[in-house]
């Protein structure tokens, strides 16, 4: 068994500063309040908080490395029944004084207290103690109560970064345990490099969000280009001057000069509403099915925009392109067609760029209890889960529609099933309200969401995975004690229901969100966007805050998920 990361070294108090490239280096620079910076001067805060910090990194993957609280799992009334039970588990972080397990829990850095914010009880606590120094469990965040303001410090967030490592190596070990990773190497500039950066670099306010001019009926453009700008890939690629309009070759109708000059408006410091004309022009010449000022659909732009991207991309290839388009939307989807004669398998696999989900609306139950796959709020039966489960749920095909090629008998039945062989990086999906077989119409059924998402039973992998343990469950049945059919059945369903263990790598973040209101060619669309950790509405040019429920209560018509864990490059 893999032993784990041994825990990154407490830095000596004679040498606590760490790299700054501000120009400032004085002693100051390196601490955001003067508190703190007096109790540096001993390493036992320093040791309590990568304690701290290290218990709630393992609180929060607890999922994947199996040491649940007993009350998060069913069987704890099995643990209970069998004392030879040894399953590891962490206590859930609650209130010392009114046990609450909400209100922003804070844990005291110069004691053993832990107390909520809501309830007050941390903040009377370090008013009777004297403790000045809290953290934030959920955040791992630094706390001053009598600057009474969160504090950050320079050698805690070096701590914190260093467990965070320690973390995800951790569970990638027990979660992936075969899976080759390059190897995480930290950089320090040397002198003159750091020397450089400082004399080049100009700081500016926190940019990124602004509002988009309508120029008639272009709403639909508006909110792809805001997914555009929120997609941390595209972002990183564009601002990081990977293609630069200065430095293209392409002198006319370049798409990829155009995203450079996009998010060098929105980052340049203009509050002001943005009108994209160069970019809606772009489009018009080089896709004549967008040209002109009627009503578009935000899907068809979608995927126009990606394609124009794609082939004025230097080095654009039909097959594994190594272009940013490709390396942030790309995946593989598997369709495996098995004859229900001999059970041959044939595979076939296609790129996507996005996944297109049918709607099956539904009647409410008068009960209202609708939920089919579990408690949480997106388990019912007009969820995103519940689409997906449709999307790979395998389908019977027609006698004409496949020829076996081992067993030689044409028309033969077949079933088939789609697989996510390789997941994107960015998981972008198109809910299907716009109906054109018996007349022009839209599906206004509401459909469930969750913030994160999980693609892991929805992969080839943890498909042929749950294939083999249910091989193996029949053989043992088989070649153990007799059992009757009905418990030989249920036990099937049972081990074809369940789902397989949560991997880090299919664990995708939503960061937008696009709606559409009204009719079918008379609506508007609007968009929901994450920035800096918070939730923006997007209407054209208002940009107004939004809360996480608003957004997960929107009627949605396109999804963006990224990784939570994005796969290293090689």
């Amino acid at each position: 068994m893999a032993t784990a990361p041994s825990s990154p070294p407490l830095i000596p108090t004679s040498k606590l500063l760490t790299q700054d490239f501000s120009g400032d280096h004085s002693p100051a620079a390196a601490h955001g309040c003067p508190h703190l910076k007096q109790m540096k001067k001993s390493s036992e805060i320093l040791t309590n908080y990568q304690v701290l910090a290290r218990y709630c990194l393992h609180y929060k993957s607890r999922h994947a490395l199996g040491i649940l609280p007993p009350r998060d799992r069913k069987r704890a009334k099995l643990e209970k029944q069998d004392s030879s039970s040894s399953t590891k588990s962490l206590p859930t972080p609650s209130c010392l004084t009114c046990d609450t397990t909400l209100g922003r829990i804070h844990a005291c850095l110069q004691c053993v207290y832990v107390g909520c914010w809501k309830g007050e009880h941390v903040q009377n606590h370090c008013a009777t103690t004297g403790h000045v120094i809290s953290m934030e469990i959920n955040r791992c965040t630094l706390y001053c109560s009598t600057c009474k303001d969160f504090v950050y410090d320079r050698d805690f967030e070096n701590i914190y970064n260093g467990e965070l490592l320690r973390n995800a190596e951790i569970v990638s070990m027990v979660q992936e345990p075969g899976l080759k990773r390059a190897h995480f190497i930290r950089w320090n500039a040397p002198n003159k490099e750091a020397a450089l950066i400082r004399a080049g670099t100009r700081l500016k306010p926190c940019q990124g969000l602004r509002g988009l001019r309508n120029m008639g009926s272009t709403c639909f453009m508006n909110v792809i280009l805001q997914c555009f700008i929120h997609n941390p890939l595209l972002r990183g690629y564009f601002l990081s001057d990977q293609h630069s309009s200065k430095r293209c070759e392409i002198k006319t109708e370049c798409m990829g000069c155009e995203m450079d000059q996009l998010f060098t408006q929105f980052y340049s410091g203009v509050k002001s509403p943005y009108g994209p004309c160069s970019f809606l022009h772009t489009m018009w010449m080089s896709s004549s099915d967008l040209a002109g000022y009627a009503q578009q659909d935000a899907h068809e732009f979608f995927i126009s925009a990606l394609n124009q991207i794609h082939a004025k991309s230097p080095g654009a290839k039909l097959h594994h392109c190594g272009c940013i388009i490709h390396k942030t939307f790309a995946g593989v989807l598997q369709s495996d067609v098995t004859c229900l004669n001999c059970a041959n398998v044939t595979s076939a696999n296609d790129p996507i760029l996005d996944i297109s989900l049918d709607l099956r609306p539904t009647k409410r139950s008068k009960s209202g209890v609708n939920k089919i796959r579990g408690t949480h709020d997106n388990d019912g039966p007009n969820s995103l889960a519940d689409c997906l489960d449709r999307y790979t749920h395998p389908e019977k095909l027609g006698t004409n529609e496949y020829n076996c090629s081992k067993c030689g008998k044409t028309g033969q039945e077949a079933t088939k099933q789609l697989s996510m062989k390789v997941l994107p990086p960015v998981l972008s999906f198109q809910l299907k309200r716009f109906e054109h077989s018996m007349g022009a119409s839209k599906i206004e059924t509401k459909i469930k969401f969750p913030a994160q998402l999980d693609m892991t039973q929805y992969t080839t992998a943890a498909r042929k995975l749950k294939k083999s343990k249910l091989a193996k469950m029949n053989g043992a049945s088989e070649n153990g004690s007799p059992s009757t059919p009905s418990s030989s059945s249920s036990s099937s369903s049972s081990s074809t229901n369940s789902s397989v263990e949560i991997i880090p790598t299919c664990v995708y973040n939503l960061f937008a969100v696009i709606n559409h209101q009204g009719k079918m060619d008379t609506g508007h669309y609007t968009a929901f966007a994450r920035h800096r950790g918070e939730w923006f509405s997007l209407d054209d040019h208002k940009v107004t805050l939004a809360s996480q429920k608003e957004v997960l209560n929107s009627n949605a018509y396109m999804l963006f998920y990224v990784k939570q864990n994005l796969d290293y490059d090689f």
